[in-house]
């Protein structure tokens, strides 16, 4: 079928279809036409919050087994009811209805005909979009060669073969089964449906019913859905895990030219999603859909980014013009983007006077608001399309909405206020910049008038450390026919340093591969402030896609979730330690299921335990460039760490039935390793520069103290760039731990390095974490040095004869200054009385004293020390990981003390 447009009868069919399968009402413009064009209304926010948030509750599923698959289905708009808030589970289910719904399962986006071939489906149905899509891609065919039977049920051995067919397609896995499954009913399977029969049985996607298959039977609805949710879950493996391979690690080619990058499958099948590519430098070359780059005539350096699934790689990109250097980055701003706008600007912005909280302002820097200026005409300034390469910029004018990823902070929002941006808001083609503040992110939402051909998604953002403006890490950008289902289009990077002092600016601009869609959402991260303008969305008039059909994922569950629980607080933190040790120091995926999880005695995953892991170096680590390297090494290795506490989530979610859900992720804490001012020799940050010292002895206090900073920030600069670069999907950078456990006043100029290392780990918008030992220097001060969190150390757990009372002496230091507590142990709980009691008085004091209720908790065993007692068959030793786990529910109910050598 030739894949040229449609025209406007498609483009009907397109916008009919928002229909089918759902009974949610889609985004529609207002009556009459807004005063400003593209403005950022309240109303127009609500419609997008209900749309996305809503769904219809069934009255007719009661405890159908397809009640759970129906739901879901239903709250991400793929499948809908049938009136009157009724799903009617057990009627048939059409070729058209199956095909509307598995192509939003597996991602596919619409194709695009030229003339109908067959007589039942139009080319104005609202079908069309859905059937011609699978017809082309080889999953569904027709029952001639002019009739699709599109109103007709679809029987069991049909929805078998499209299955099949599709899992090739997608290049879904095929299970191989052990022993084949013989159906009763075998001999009333058609020849053609035979193998499909035995692949979607093996799959677990169709499994029959009482021995039988029943080929010729139709499928209800209720089975559809069913099945549609194991293919998507499907789908979103398949996003998570991809893995794929790049026939370039970095481009260098000379102004002018270009070169096409390769992606394909690491096994040699099909990728299962269709690669995605994205450039932060427009001014230095463009990537094109099908991995072209094309070098303009400028030298210079930029980041291109591969998306595959949910996986990004970075190729680093570098255009040379003979006889010129290539431009540095840092000094690269265009002449052309000045820092504010002309005359006729909505709003002036003057980002020197942004005061970051937390800072004072000296008193002549407060931040002040100028009155709008209105365009001279901008009705016509938004909606006289912008051309360039061909294309045309089609968002100004549009309609969009922008939400926090965090929840909405009225303070936040208010210091936003000052900083709007242009009168059409960020859609406008303007050099005006708007600010946003804190609150995690922002995700903007465009409503284009109609669903068209787009080719590029790009947006232009700004960094000036100084007034506390820094780049976003990334940019993403989904894509939606309807508003309501919604697919994952990959993100854009960048590498300027979060060090850099001078202005830059970046277009992050993703290129998308033939989409046509009429939604576009872009999502950025804002630390402090990100100021952006000039969303722009490209389109073209002729369609030169020839790489086949588009898949897309569908939006990772993870990163939503993620965006749900933004803030939200430590509660229970486990120390991990690693990098030693050999196994004690080495955490598996099978270590941390039962640290995340609490895991009943018969093996029940009934509950979370730790929701945050502290990942710290064992106190022998020696304060040189070398053994730090090791450890963060050691901490991002494969199967372990980091990654075994990943795969541990994961699990953890899957037995817990919310891994495609609402994933639950796991907080993660880093630490700082501690430069000890007697070290003479840490190693070259700079091979050009000697070793550094952190010993004052010879090069004197100043320098000691700025090369234990330099030395912090190179660590703590590769820890970000090694963690954003993993992009675990079911863990999250709470924040950083300083490492020492006092203030050491003889150290150079210790407190003065330790609020600089916190307003580094702030500039992330990560939070900074500590925990001093009871009596240790500097406890008072802890808010003062910038700590965010501070958990005290009770020091009872040990061989000194330390009271009771000391608990007591504990929650008075916790009262007056604010702070949390740590609770400790060790192996020698399970084999030594006194320090079983001792384990035990602590939890009973803490008890009785309401610590276990009131605080948050940080917990030290050693390492291990709990596996030992959640793998024990001694009820005794078992009791400590049960009984730690009621302790941190506030469920512990032992009140009386041991006394002497008492153990059970």
């Amino acid at each position: 079928m030739s894949k040229k447009r449609f025209g406007s009868r498609m483009l009907a069919a397109l916008l009919a279809a928002t229909t089918l399968l759902s009974q949610s009402t889609p985004l529609t413009h207002a009556a009459t036409e807004p005063e400003k064009p593209g403005i950022e209304t309240k109303k127009l926010e609500d419609q997008f919050k209900k749309q996305e948030e809503a769904h219809t509750e069934f009255t007719d599923l009661g405890n159908s087994y397809a009640r759970k698959a129906v739901n879901r289905l239903a709250a991400l708009h793929m499948i809908g009811g049938q009136g009157e808030n009724r799903f009617n589970p057990q009627n048939k289910i059409s070729r058209q209805d199956i095909a509307v719904l598995l192509t939003k399962v597996i991602g596919l986006q619409p194709t695009e005909i030229e003339d109908a071939a067959f007589e039942d489906v139009p080319l104005e149905s609202p079908y069309a979009p859905y059937v011609y899509g699978l017809s082309e891609l080889g999953v569904m065919n027709g029952r001639s060669e002019h009739t699709m039977g599109a109103l007709d049920p679809l029987t069991r051995q049909e929805l078998a073969v499209m299955l099949s067919r599709l899992m090739k397609e997608a290049a879904i896995t095929k299970v191989a089964g052990q022993t084949p499954v013989a159906y009763s009913d075998e001999e009333e399977i058609a020849d053609y449906a035979k193998t499909a029969v035995e692949e979607v049985t093996n799959q677990r996607w169709m499994q029959g019913a009482s021995g039988k298959f029943n080929p010729t039977g139709t499928v209800t609805r209720a089975e559809a859905a069913v099945i549609a949710e194991r293919v998507l879950d499907a789908r979103y493996l398949q996003a998570e895990q991809v893995k794929y391979k790049i026939d370039v690690e970095r481009l260098s080619l000379a102004a002018g030219t270009s070169q096409r990058l390769k992606v394909s499958s690491i096994s040699g099948d099909e990728l299962p999603f269709t690669p995605i590519f994205a450039f932060d430098r427009p001014e230095l070359g463009t990537i094109l859909a099908d991995g072209t780059f094309v070098a303009r005539s400028t030298a210079g350096k930029g980041n291109l980014t591969v998306t595959v699934g949910y996986k990004t790689t970075t190729i680093p990109v570098e255009i040379k013009d003979a006889g010129k250097p290539a431009v540095e980055k840092a000094e690269d701003t265009p002449k052309t983007a000045p820092e504010t706008s002309s005359k006729d600007s909505a709003a002036k912005v003057d980002e020197s006077k942004i005061v970051v909280e937390g800072e004072k302002p000296d008193a002549d820097t407060g931040a002040t608001k100028t009155e709008a200026t209105k365009p001279a005409d901008p009705k016509e300034e938004a909606n006289e399309p912008t051309k360039k390469d061909e294309l045309v910029n089609i968002a100004p004018g549009s309609y969009t909405s922008v939400a926090t990823l965090g929840t909405p902070d009225s303070y936040f929002q208010e210091l936003e206020k000052k900083y709007p941006g242009p009168v059409g808001g960020l859609v406008t083609p303007t050099e005006d910049w708007t600010g946003y503040h804190r609150q995690f992110g922002r995700k903007v939402t465009v409503e284009l008038d109609q669903a068209k051909p787009l080719e590029r998604v790009a947006l232009t953002f700004k960094q000036q450390k100084s007034s506390g403006i820094t780049m976003p890490e990334y940019m993403e950008v989904e894509v939606s026919r309807d508003g309501k289902v919604w697919s994952y289009a990959g993100r854009a990077v960048h590498d300027v340093s979060v060090k850099e002092d001078k202005l830059v600016t970046r277009t992050l601009s993703v290129t998308l591969p033939d989409v046509n869609t009429r939604y576009v959402r872009v999502s950025f991260p804002v630390k402090v402030f990100t100021f952006a303008r000039q969303l722009e969305v490209w389109a073209k008039t002729d369609s030169e896609w020839n790489n086949g059909a588009v898949l897309l994922p569908p939006p990772n569950p993870a990163k939503l979730e993620e965006a749900k629980q933004a803030g939200r607080r430590v509660e229970n933190m486990l120390l991990a330690y690693s990098g030693e040790h050999g196994e004690i120091g080495t955490w598996t995926k099978e270590d941390f299921l039962p640290m995340v999880g609490y895991r009943t005695v018969d093996g029940y995953m009934r509950d979370q335990m730790f929701d945050t892991i502290l990942f710290l170096p064992y106190q022998t680590i020696p304060a040189t460039k070398e053994s730090w390297t090791k450890y963060m090494n050691d901490l991002f290795g494969s199967n372990k760490q980091l990654d075994a506490l990943n795969q541990a989530m994961r699990e953890y979610n899957r037995l817990r039935g919310t891994l495609y859900t609402t994933p639950t992720q796991e907080n993660v804490v880093l630490a700082l390793p501690y430069p000890n001012a007697s070290q003479t020799n840490f190693g070259q940050l700079d091979e050009k520069k000697p070793s550094l010292s952190f010993n004052p002895a010879g090069i004197g206090e100043e320098q000691a103290y700025l090369n234990r900073k330099a030395a912090l920030e190179w660590y703590f600069q590769e820890l970000m760039k090694r963690w954003n670069r993993e992009g675990y999907a079911y863990l999250k950078l709470e924040g950083i731990y300083w490492f020492h456990e006092l203030v050491e006043d003889s150290a150079p100029k210790e407190r003065q390095l330790i609020r600089d290392m916190g307003s580094m780990v702030h500039d992330e918008a990560l939070r900074y974490y500590w925990i001093p030992y009871f009596g240790s220097p500097g406890v008072s001060e802890w808010k003062s040095l910038y700590f965010d969190k501070a958990f005290l150390q009770p020091s009872y757990y040990s061989d000194k004869p330390v009271g009771i009372d000391r608990i007591q002496g504990v929650l008075d230091v916790v009262n007056k200054y604010d702070m949390d507590i740590e609770i400790e142990g060790d192996r020698k709980i399970y084999n030594d009385p006194k320090f079983y009691q001792t384990y035990y008085n602590q939890l009973v004091a803490t008890h009785k004293l309401g610590m276990d209720k009131n605080n948050v908790h940080a917990y030290y065993f050693g390492s291990k020390t709990l596996l030992d007692s959640v793998k024990s068959t001694d009820p005794v030793k078992r009791a400590v990981y049960d009984d730690t786990y009621k302790w941190m529910r506030g469920r512990f109910d032992r009140t009386e003390f041991f006394e002497g050598s008492e153990m059970p």
